[in-house]
């Protein structure tokens, strides 16, 4: 006889945001589920308690569709169901990727402050299912949120499962706070197991009574119950409510079997593991995610999205300080939020797009899906020109400018080095309409113009200046530049290169050597700490291309090699990844050209390659005399390749100890000692920036377009449970790849550009990796300025704390003032005093994460805020002027 004497059934509609139907189509589809669900409520409710339907939106986002045109009726119906319990709607907002921010999760958030208020329900629990993780802060965000219980079903094709399945546990935060979190089966399980389509009691015993055998042979399972979910199979994604389960299971427990099923909401199945919270074990660390690998191969997209971001938190602070009621551009602020969530959502196309890449249902779903990088990208834009338009108080038709604004919209001072685009100085009439045209995250340049010098903007600063107070720069004295030489031999067709003289770039911080014939960088010595930072005995160099492919030699050129999908193993959590899978891995095959470009205060050493799938690959390595890190441009054509593929740019470190951390929603997590059992360590998804170091000496690699990492080796598809930290590890930026064999895109031919930056360190400081992060990623906006009669400087914030980080800044959703969320970035107690310049304070609150006040916070003679931050706390607080 078995100890589990119930089985709890929660019955949901799998939320992907694309693959099984184009995405207009199914979020059409998902509004319609919930009226369907409410039927199937009606036709149970005077069932006993045991038989009762229930249908839980796993997902907020459907249910915010819903409402924007359910009637009146309908809504009351849905608020009485709610209420009986019969219906449920999760915190979580969809299922995202870790390409999620911590000001973006914080913003997905909102919805529960609406939904509580407009239902009178609590909404204490969240939902991710098919996804393989989430950052750690998120667990904070969450409790901060209101949310007290996560669950989790995750899908591990092409993935893994954390601890044990199923069971529970306490997750423990970043500042040492404990969500209480069910690990589950894979959603669908229980519709699978119990094969509930052949509509037989029988047949479902025989199917539950070999999933509890395995349940009873756990002793460390806690619970007298399961928690499965069911979907309406066959459409295992965005199905709709199973008409006939409710009375089947009514069938099942008419017949007094052994074990009872019931349907249950979350918050039913959280009243129950509760009851054995206090001895449930407690786990610390980064949930990463297995699955966001996927996103190199969608790479010119997720570059553009993640400057979007940037963008719009340049948006939020302006907004914040100079408000903008405007209807119109409320509307679009709202649309541009909405694209970049649903563009960070886990589905990226469709079911067939690695099967059939040609088919036209494939092109529409991924189509959609980058329409949603594009119209945010293309509406924050709008936003961002609006807010800078009006701060240099531009005219909407004149003259010639006067001057150029710039403006520094981040936490961290930033040194800019002056450049005047030809447009802003142009003769003759000048447009706001005409300046609107060029998107300002979008701006990249490859060829700096002249350099007027450079300017130290603080953080959260803008600033004027008159053009005629402007003077082009000489060169920089401290850097120097010898290109190189090849010595020839012999004469006519005998005649050969023989030697070669290295060429060199010398600045303040660093020496390049590199050969000219070859094109490798033989040495990169870091001067400042009298360290080379390359591993000179490597095969690879400096920031070298790889393609990765699948070895023919070994087998087909197949994503099976990797990863031989077995439905019934993932079913039963066992993995099938090939840890030894043959890679074919090529690099350059020619260099064809090597020169140095020489600006005011900086030299670019330029190297264009001949290489394996991809056309016109250029290397920009760039030098600073103001600034200590390396700028790292990559462009290239890709060619159309539908077969399994990997781009890489691999750097040798010159590290015999070492260890790595890592960003993530804003948190920097340690590899393998921050990180859940058993999740991703093979790869990682940065929020903006990877250090490796040990001893005396580290790298910081900044990834601004790109977000995927490897570190130590070329490591996909081992699936390592903990890091082997061999001496001389590999740094690999990983920005394309094509490995998975459903949902993601089979190709993307076309040109690609990416943006890295190096810098290093003697000794690990959480905060002044942050920092130098920030500045290496930093867009300086600049504008004409077309009345500039004098030039001046005004800051919007002033910080001071060196461990405390002001992430985010924006207008409050209700009523007068703003938001600012402050991050701590170490184990300790931090203090920070904030004031803001020619502003008096009235009054300040501390919120929780959906802007609901707290408690007051102590104003200091009505100019600044004296704030404590507990360790690797978040902290949100509503700050109002007078």
């Amino acid at each position: 006889m078995s100890r589990i004497k119930e089985v709890l059934v929660l019955h949901h509609s799998h939320l992907d945001v694309g693959y099984t139907h184009a995405q207009p189509i199914l979020i059409e589809m998902q509004k319609k589920y919930i009226d369907e669900a409410l039927q199937m409520c009606a036709l149970t409710e005077d069932w006993s308690e045991v038989n009762r339907f229930r249908w839980t939106c796993e997902s907020s986002y459907p249910v915010l569709k819903w409402l924007e045109t359910a009637n009146s009726s309908q809504i009351d119906l849905f608020k009485y169901y709610l209420k009986n319990g019969q219906m449920s709607v999760s915190a979580s907002y969809m299922h995202t990727t870790p390409l999620c921010s911590a000001e973006q999760i914080a913003k997905m958030l909102y919805p529960i402050r609406q939904l509580r208020s407009q239902f009178d329900i609590e909404i204490k629990t969240a939902i991710h299912h098919d996804v393989n993780g989430q950052p750690w802060s998120y667990s904070q965000l969450l409790l901060d949120a209101g949310v007290e219980f996560l669950i989790m079903g995750i899908n591990i094709h092409f993935g893994g499962v954390p601890l044990t399945r199923p069971n529970a546990f306490q997750w423990e935060t970043p500042d040492h706070r404990r969500l209480l979190t069910f690990n589950g089966e894979h959603y669908s399980l229980f519709s699978q197991i119990c094969n509930v389509n052949a509509k037989n009691t029988n047949i479902m015993a025989e199917g539950l009574d070999q999933y509890l055998k395995k349940i009873d042979a756990n002793p460390d399972y806690p619970f007298d119950f399961v928690y499965l979910t069911a979907t309406n199979l066959p459409l295992y994604d965005n199905n709709p409510p199973d008409r006939e389960l409710a009375g089947l299971i009514k069938t099942w427990n008419a017949e007094q079997r052994e074990q009872t099923i019931s349907f249950v909401t979350p918050e039913q199945l959280y009243a129950r593991v509760r009851e054995q919270a206090l001895k449930l074990p407690v786990h610390a660390g980064d949930w990463t995610d297995y699955w966001n690998f996927g996103s190199g191969s969608a790479a010119k997209e997720v570059k553009l999205s993640r400057r979007t971001k940037q963008g719009m938190k340049a948006v939020e602070l302006l907004d914040a300080f100079q408000p903008e009621a405007d209807a119109s551009y409320v509307s679009i602020k709202k649309q541009a939020w909405d694209q970049i969530h649903l563009y960070d959502e886990h589905t990226w196309g469709a079911f067939n797009s690695i099967s059939e890449p040609d088919n036209l249902s494939v092109d529409i779903q991924h189509i959609h899906k980058k329409h949603y990088a594009y119209q945010a990208n293309s509406l924050t834009g709008y936003l961002l020109n609006t807010q800078m338009e009006k701060l240099a108080i531009n005219s909407l038709q004149s003259e010639e400018p006067e001057g150029i604004l710039l403006f520094n919209s981040t936490s961290v001072p930033v040194t800019h080095d002056i450049q005047i685009p030809s447009s802003f100085r142009s003769a003759g009439r000048h447009l706001s309409a005409d300046r609107m045209r060029h998107v300002l995250m979008n701006n990249e340049t490859s060829h700096p113009g002249k350099s007027y010098g450079t300017v130290e903007l603080p953080p959260f600063t803008w600033r004027t200046i008159l053009f005629k107070d402007l003077k082009e720069t000489p060169w920089s004295e401290s850097i120097e530049i010898n290109q190189g030489t090849i010595e020839m031999t012999g004469e006519g067709p005998w005649r050969r290169e023989v030697t070669t003289q290295l060429g060199q770039v010398v600045t303040p911080y660093h020496r390049c050597s590199f050969d000219p014939l070859t094109g490798r960088i033989t040495s990169l010595f870091d001067t400042l700490q009298d360290w080379e930072m390359l591993d000179t005995s490597s095969p690879w160099t400096l920031f070298q291309f790889v393609q990765e492919t699948v070895d023919p030699i070994y087998y087909p050129n197949t994503r099976n090699a990797i990863f031989p999908r077995d439905i019934e193993k993932g079913n039963n959590s066992v993995s099938v990844w090939n840890h030894d899978w043959k890679a074919k891995r090529q690099s350059y095959s020619k260099l064809e050209s090597c020169s140095v470009e020489r600006n005011a205060n900086s030299a670019t050493l330029i190297m264009r390659w001949d290489a394996p799938g991809v056309e016109q690959l250029e290397q920009r390595f760039t030098f600073f005399s103001y600034r200590a890190d390396i700028e790292i441009k990559v462009s290239f054509y890709k060619k159309d390749i539908t077969t399994p593929e990997g781009i890489y740019f691999v750097t040798p470190l010159n590290l015999q100890t070492w260890n790595c951390h890592y960003d993530t929603a804003g948190k920097l997590v340690e590899l393998d000692a921050q990180q859940l059992p058993g999740v991703c360590r093979d790869y990682i998804t940065v929020d903006k920036c990877v250090s490796v170091y040990g001893g005396s000496h580290g790298v910081t690699m900044s990834c601004q377009d790109a977000p995927l990492v490897q570190v130590g080796d070329f490591n996909f598809g081992k699936e390592q449970k903990s890091i082997s930290k061999v001496e001389k590890p590999l740094l690999l930026a990983w920005p394309m790849n094509n490995y998975w064999d459903t949902n993601f895109q089979a190709r993307q031919p076309g040109y690609n550009s990416y943006t890295y930056s190096l810098s290093t360190f003697q000794t690990f400081n959480p905060a002044a990796v942050i920092a130098n992060t920030d500045r290496a990623i930093a867009q300086i906006y600049s504008i004409p300025v077309i009345d500039c009669k004098i030039g001046q400087e005004k800051t919007l914030i002033n910080i001071d704390s060196e461990n405390v980080k002001v992430f985010d800044v924006k207008p409050a959703e209700e009523g007068p003032g703003i938001i600012l969320r402050l991050s701590n970035s170490i184990d300790h107690i931090s203090d920070i005093n904030i004031s803001f310049p020619n502003r008096k304070l009235k009054a300040a609150f501390r919120t929780n994460a959906l802007e609901e006040c707290l408690n007051d916070l102590q104003v200091v003679s009505s100019e600044r805020l004296e704030i404590r931050l507990e360790a690797n706390q978040l902290l949100h607080i509503l700050v109002i002027f007078l």
